[in-house]
């Protein structure tokens, strides 16, 4: 097992991608914590990790809000000694052409992707320095590198937990934690709710240019080398090999899963 006596808590962690990592962590060993905003989905996901042995806490959380982040904290404290793995998943998109755009919407989308990473990270950081050694990893995006037409505010979210990963991993070592290492994961399309669900991308896309979803859908499985999209365990299957000791040279890294769309 290779996250054996590991703690981990996950953002975002009540479906999708953040409960694949929540059950793939399990499997490898680790109690996990799970935080997200809806309570009912994630004791649902606390379950599911309990059947694999494993102890799990389950707790609401809106990682853009400081307080909620901090009572996070409370809970955390209260029923682990340590915390060695830090997943920041949590994330939204609201597609609109920039001019569109309602303010508030695009800040959403900000506080969310971005600051809640930096919220997270500040709250969580001091137990992981505890522990002498651990990792912090955040779900970013393809959309990260390239260019996202009708969805600035997520693509500069996700630029910008880039740039947040690259100086922190920096910053963690020059302050005398070099076994404590921070890197990205960055997938290309995932089939989640996020990019089919009723207000998902394949939606929001098909409302604004006029086309089906079928349509949209078939667009962007043309768009890569493997000519479909990922599937929520092979970004799990990423962030168990980056929490595990054999990913401890690596850091400061944004490494892509997109079936050959980046190469950068």
């Amino acid at each position: 097992m290779k996250l054996l006596n590991k703690t981990a808590l996950i953002t975002g962690a009540n479906k999708g991608i953040g409960r694949s990592v929540a059950l793939a962590f399990a499997s490898e060993g680790a109690d996990v914590i799970l935080a997200a905003r809806n309570h009912d989905m994630l004791e649902t996901v606390a379950a599911e990790v309990t059947e694999l042995g494993q102890r799990a806490l389950a707790v609401s959380c809106d990682v853009s809000s400081a307080e909620d982040v901090r009572k996070l904290a409370d809970h955390v404290k209260s029923s682990f000694d340590q915390l060695d793995i830090l997943v920041n998943n949590a994330g939204i998109s609201k597609r609109s052409r920039l001019l569109e755009y309602e303010d508030e919407t695009w800040f959403q989308v900000i506080r969310v992707n971005l600051f809640g990473v930096y919220l997270c990270v500040k709250t969580f950081l001091p137990m992981i320095q505890k522990a002498g050694s651990g990792r912090i990893i955040n779900v970013a995006s393809t959309a990260g590198k390239t260019p996202v037409p009708f969805n600035t505010a997520y693509s500069a979210s996700k630029h910008g937990v880039l740039g947040l990963t690259k100086s922190l991993a920096s910053e963690i070592a020059l302050s005398g934690y070099p076994e404590i290492t921070v890197n990205a994961i960055c997938p290309y399309f995932v089939k989640t709710d996020m990019l089919s669900g009723q207000n998902g991308y394949l939606a929001q896309m098909a409302a604004m240019s006029g086309k089906d979803r079928g349509e949209v859908e078939t667009r962007i499985t043309r768009q890569n080398l493997q000519k479909r999209v990922l599937e929520p365990k092979e970004i799990a299957a990423m962030a168990v090999y980056l929490a595990s000791a054999d990913a401890r040279g690596i850091t400061g890294q944004a490494i892509n899963l997109c079936g050959g769309w980046v190469f950068h």
